[in-house]
């Protein structure tokens, strides 16, 4: 009897280690697989695109509409340069483009001038060549007859002058018509300075445009560090707008764990500013390649290999994002550490 109730608590706590050794595998088994099944990573961060604000044109800014984390919609006045100078590089251009279509509408009129006095060159070789015509059959004519004595000597002498002089006023008429036909000229380079003030003219408008600068999207302004009065250099960015319509989370995963991942698949983002509050999102891209630091090319050389022998093979790793399907706006921003868990088929239901 003492035996048996000595034997009966060891087999009790057989049944318990037993119970507890099968709990942890299947514990272990669990992870593994889920670790395997589900790739994660700890090694991730919130990002958004960004734009470096910035204008084309330089100048003093005269007018700072935005301050440091405020948030903007599309359109809204960011600063402006001061456009003095170039509302006066529009004036200017404006003249000059007056000038243009001046001097356009001048060779316009002298064209019709020209082309007139052509037209008149080329009249007077036509009666001048009918003339002559007229002469050379007078003295065709006269010439049988004044050879038999029925034209006198005088008449067919003056016959022979009219041919000369008819000749003579025939060359004349040509050379005029050859001399007007050469000062004819076109109106294609007072076109083309046209065109080259109106461009000019739309360059100007473009830069006093420039000097206005709004919000390209909704976004949020951060590092913001100047105030009116700072004279900018053109493309020269002042702070940078968060594109605060789109938010994604970058995590970086080890090489072996691409093959479980692809475009589409759906993932859990947790933001450290709250782990307790997940937000999904969809896989949108993968990394296509990443520096190798053990690695130097140099352009036109042969490679060149480390001596050293890394005896311990690291994992590398590739950025895979994520697009955020409903970001929680306080639980997103840039750099923010996060926790990327990418799931497929029917755990993404």
């Amino acid at each position: 009897m003492k035996a048996a109730g000595i034997a009966r608590p060891s087999m009790k706590g057989r049944v318990i280690a037993l119970a507890i050794v099968a709990l942890g595998i299947a514990a272990l088994a669990y992870a593994y697989h889920r670790t395997t099944a589900y790739p994660s990573t700890d090694d991730a961060s919130i990002d958004a695109d960004v734009v470096h604000v910035a204008s084309p044109v330089g100048g003093r800014i005269v007018r700072l509409a935005v301050h440091e984390n405020q948030r903007v919609a599309k359109g809204d006045l960011l600063y402006e340069i001061d456009p003095v100078p170039y509302r006066l590089t529009v004036a200017q251009a404006q003249a000059d483009l007056e000038l243009a279509r001046a001097s356009l509408d001048t060779r316009r009129r002298s064209l019709i001038g020209e082309r007139s006095n052509a037209a008149v060159a080329a009249e007077q070789v036509k009666r001048a060549t009918q003339n002559a015509d007229l002469a050379t059959r007078d003295v065709n004519r006269l010439a049988p007859l004044a050879a038999q004595g029925y034209v006198s000597a005088q008449q067919f002498d003056q016959a022979k002058v009219r041919q000369r002089d008819a000749a003579v006023s025939l060359a004349q008429a040509q050379e005029q018509q050859r001399a007007s036909a050469q000062t004819i000229g076109d109106e294609a380079d007072a076109i083309a300075t046209l065109h080259a003030r109106e461009a000019a003219l739309a360059r100007a408008q473009h830069a006093l445009d420039d000097t206005v600068v709004r919000a390209p999207h909704d976004g949020l302004v951060t590092g913001l560090s100047v105030l009116a009065g700072e004279t900018l250099a053109p493309n020269q960015s002042i702070f940078t707008l968060i594109d605060a319509s789109e938010w994604f989370a970058v995590g970086n995963f080890r090489e072996t764990s691409l093959n479980r991942i692809a475009l589409g698949d759906c993932a859990t983002v947790y933001s450290m500013i709250d782990r307790d509050r997940p937000m999904t999102g969809k896989v949108v891209g993968i990394g296509a390649g990443i520096a190798d630091s053990a690695r130097i090319n140099l352009p036109r050389s042969l490679p060149i290999v480390q001596n050293s022998v890394n005896w311990v093979h690291v994992a590398q790793r590739f950025p895979v994002r994520v697009k955020l399907d409903e970001p929680d706006g306080k639980l997103v921003r840039v750099g923010a550490s996060a926790i990327v868990e990418v799931r497929h088929g029917s755990a993404c239901r």
